[in-house]
């Protein structure tokens, strides 16, 4: 169970950086300019292109915080079974 949970986290961890980078490439083709590169803090800007290129930034928006959020508990649940094992 620890190394399932420990697969998680990296795998999560892969998908935030996957997702981080889909949003970047996204927004720059957007228009975002300079801000592609902290693009979730350029939200308001990239809004104002509407449409499609919106849509794909929200989804990348979405699947980022997702990856997030499992890694941190796989994150959390392998800290402790890895704990409890030893």
């Amino acid at each position: 169970m620890a190394t399932i949970s420990t697969l998680l986290v990296y795998l999560a961890l892969a998908g935030a950086a996957a997702s981080f980078v889909a949003g970047a490439l996204y927004s720059a083709r957007a228009g975002a300019g300079w801000r592609a590169i902290a693009w979730p803090f350029a939200l308001r800007r990239i809004r104002a292109a509407g449409g499609a290129p919106a849509s794909q930034i929200n989804k990348a928006l979405v699947a980022f915080i997702a990856c997030l959020l499992v890694g941190a508990a796989a994150f959390s649940a392998s800290a402790n079974l890895h704990r409890f094992a030893k």
